[in-house]
C-alpha cells in the first residue's frame, strides 16, 4: 500500500517546474537528505544515503564500491544459501561465483566466527553478509572480519530499514548496508532501494558505479551501470515519508493483532513480528518439518496466501546448481520449517482471525489446540 496520486502530486509538480527527471535531481537529493536525518545524521554533517534505482542495484554498487570486480586469484562470493536469489545474481553481476555457507539457528545469518575460519576464505574478493527479513547481522563483528581477513564484507539488508531507523549507530564506515525500497518493503518508493555507508568517499564510489563510472567527468574510470533512482521514485518516496509514522502505527496494530490471535490458539511454534522482523513479514515457525507441511497444505486449500520467502536456499535452484557450498542442514531445517503469513498494513483483525484458525485447523490432531490440556500459549517474539 504506498501514497495515493494525491500524496505524490505536489511532488511531482517540482519535475514541472525543474525538468530535471533523472540523474540525481532535487528530489534525489533532498530525498536522501531526509533519510539521512532520519537516521540521526546532523544537518551540518554529510548524508549517510545514496539511493538507487532498485535493492539489487544497491548490493550491486555496494560490491563494486568495495571490492570491484572478481579477479582470477579472488574469484568467490561467501555468503548464505539461505537469502533471496538477488544476494547471490548481484554477486555474479560483478564476476563472483557464488559459494554458499550454512547459517546461526538463531540469527538465521551468516556466523562471524565461521568466516573467520573458513577454508574457502583466501579464495574470497567478497563476503555478502545477509540481514534475514531485516533481521540485521552483527555489524561490529563483520566490521572485524573484514579486518582479520582482509576482505571487503557488504550487507544485504533489503528489508533492514526499520531496525537502521531504529538504532542508527549501526550504519558503518566500514561496512556498507544495501537496502530494497521495494513496493513490499516497510519504506518504499515502489521500486528503489540506498545504501547506507558513513564513509564519504565510499559514497561517492557508489555514485560513480550507479552512473556508468562516471564521476564529475564523462570518462567511464570504475565497473559500473545505471542504477540511478529516478524523481518520480523519489516523489512516491518523499510522500511515503511525510506519512511513514502513520503507516508504522498500523503495522504495530496489525502485529499486535497477530501476537493475540497466536496466543488465543495457543499454537505450537513461534510467530515473528515486526520488532522481531521487518513489519513487511508475518513469519510463523512451525516445530517440525512435518507440522510445517501440514499447516502450508492447510493454508492451500483455505485460499489463505503462504510464502517460503528463501526457498529451500540458493543452492537448490537451478541456476546456482554448479556452486560450491558447504553442508546446509540449518538451512535445510530452516526454509522448511519457517512459513511467511499474509502482511499488510491495513490486514484486518478479521482478516488475522482468519489466518491463524486455519493453522490451527491445519495441525495433526494430535497437536491442535486442547483447552484443557495447554498449558503455555504460542511463543511470540519481538525485540525490546
Amino acid at each position: 500500500m504506498l501514497p495515493s496520486a494525491s500524496e505524490i502530486a505536489s511532488y511531482l509538480e517540482t519535475l514541472d517546474r525543474t525538468r530535471w527527471y533523472t540523474n540525481r535531481g532535487h528530489l534525489v537529493q533532498e530525498l536522501e537528505t531526509r533519510l539521512s536525518r532520519c537516521f540521526g545524521t546532523q544537518a551540518s554533517a554529510p548524508d549517510v544515503v545514496v539511493t538507487t534505482a532498485t535493492g539489487t542495484a544497491a548490493l550491486e554498487a555496494a560490491i563494486l564500491a568495495t571490492s570491484g570486480r572478481a579477479t582470477a586469484e579472488r574469484p568467490l562470493a561467501l555468503l548464505p544459501s539461505y537469502t533471496f536469489a538477488a544476494t547471490a545474481l548481484a554477486a555474479e553481476r560483478c564476476g563472483y561465483q557464488p559459494f554458499f555457507l550454512d547459517i546461526d539457528p538463531e540469527t538465521w545469518a551468516l556466523d562471524p566466527d565461521l568466516l573467520l575460519t573458513h577454508p574457502a576464505a583466501p579464495e574470497a574478493g567478497v563476503i555478502v553478509a545477509v540481514a534475514p527479513y531485516g533481521r540485521l547481522p552483527d555489524m561490529r563483528a563483520l566490521e572485524r572480519v573484514q579486518a582479520r581477513l582482509g576482505v571487503p564484507v557488504v550487507v544485504d539488508g533489503a528489508a533492514a530499514f526499520e531496525q537502521v531507523l531504529g538504532s542508527p549507530e549501526v550504519i558503518s564506515d566500514v561496512v556498507p548496508i544495501a537496502v530494497s525500497f521495494h513496493a513490499t518493503k516497510t519504506f518504499s518508493t515502489g521500486e528503489g532501494g540506498a545504501v547506507l555507508w558513513r564513509n564519504q568517499e565510499g559514497r561517492e564510489l557508489i555514485c560513480q558505479a550507479t552512473n556508468f563510472g562516471f564521476l564529475h567527468s564523462r570518462e567511464c574510470r570504475m565497473a559500473g551501470f545505471n542504477g540511478k533512482m529516478s524523481e518520480y521514485h523519489a516523489a512516491v518516496g518523499h510522500a511515503m515519508l511525510d506519512r511513514l509514522e502513520v503507516r508504522l502505527t498500523a503495522y504495530e496494530a496489525v502485529a499486535a493483532d497477530y501476537k493475540a490471535a497466536v496466543a488465543a490458539q495457543a499454537l505450537p511454534g513461534t510467530l515473528f513480528v515486526g520488532g522481531a522482523v521487518s513489519s513487511a513479514y508475518a513469519l510463523f515457525l512451525a516445530e517440525t518439518v512435518a507440522e510445517a507441511q501440514a499447516l502450508r497444505d492447510g493454508l492451500q486449500a483455505s485460499r489463505v496466501g503462504w510464502r517460503r520467502w528463501y526457498e529451500e536456499g540458493l543452492h537448490a535452484m537451478s541456476h546456482f546448481a554448479g556452486c560450491r557450498a558447504d553442508p546446509l542442514p540449518v538451512t535445510a531445517d530452516i526454509s522448511a520449517r519457517l512459513i511467511g503469513l499474509p502482511m499488510a498494513p491495513d490486514l484486518s483483525p478479521g482478516d488475522i482471525a482468519r489466518v491463524v484458525q486455519t493453522l490451527s485447523r491445519a495441525l495433526p490432531p494430535a497437536r491442535a489446540y486442547d483447552p484443557l490440556q495447554a498449558a503455555v500459549p504460542g511463543q511470540v517474539l519481538t525485540f525490546p
